[in-house]
């Protein structure tokens, strides 16, 4: 729970979920109001059949409240992000009661040049994390492609991944591979001391723990 900043410029148009524009040609000029942009916010979060028991959506200046009862923080992540990836809406006030409370996610606002692989080396220090991202905001990111600057996405906690040495790798190579930076194998031979004696000396099938980035949210 917690006001949650957005882009109010970015994001899709609420008037045309809400059927504007129809017959009444002074209401389609008027634009809609709070009450109708409440309940086009109101439908995009029903459109993804979140489980959200006595979901409710009000509106005004700027500001979306939605409240209700779920069992899940991600339901009730994914409801905000719905809320607030529409144009017009600069916060979003989730009220809404998680009966089970998790760690929360990190948001991240997409900005021109973003892919989830560099999302991924930003908010968790590696790079092949993407798809942990990309499983986060689905059914709203329905193309790991299809990210927009204004967006903002959910980067959930998680734990640190696990490479298994293959034949020809290094722990230079294995640091290429994570974060795109081969100097950062001291990183991992750091993380591996129990099993590593030696940073030149490591064994095809050997299970390594790839460290995460300092501030990178987590399941510990």
């Amino acid at each position: 729970m917690g006001l949650f900043s957005f882009i109010q410029s970015a994001g899709a148009k609420v008037a045309s979920m809400v059927g504007l524009g129809g017959s009444d040609e002074a209401e389609a000029k008027s634009g809609p109001t709070d009450t109708d942009i409440a309940a086009g916010l109101g439908n995009a979060v029903r459109r993804h059949n979140l489980p959200i028991e006595d979901l409710f959506v009000s509106f005004a200046d700027g500001t979306a409240t939605v409240s209700g009862k779920t069992t899940s923080t991600e339901y009730a992540e994914k409801a905000v992000l719905i809320i607030g990836n529409h144009a017009g809406v600069g916060a979003v006030d989730d009220q809404i009661v998680v009966e089970v409370p998790e760690p929360p996610s990190v948001y991240h606002t997409v900005v021109a040049g973003d892919t989830l692989s560099k999302i991924s080396l930003d908010v968790y220090g590696v790079i092949f994390l993407y798809d942990k991202i990309f499983e986060a905001n689905q059914p709203m990111l329905s193309d790991p492609d299809e990210i927009f600057p204004g967006q903002v996405l959910r980067c959930p906690p998680v734990e640190a991944p696990v490479h298994t040495v293959e034949r020809g790798d290094t722990l230079g190579k294995i640091a290429k591979h994570w974060y795109g930076n081969a100097k950062k194998y001291t990183d991992i031979f750091e993380a591996n001391r129990d099993k590593l004696a030696n940073p030149d000396a490591i064994e095809v099938g050997q299970e390594l723990v790839i460290p995460l980035g300092e501030n990178a949210p987590t399941l510990a």
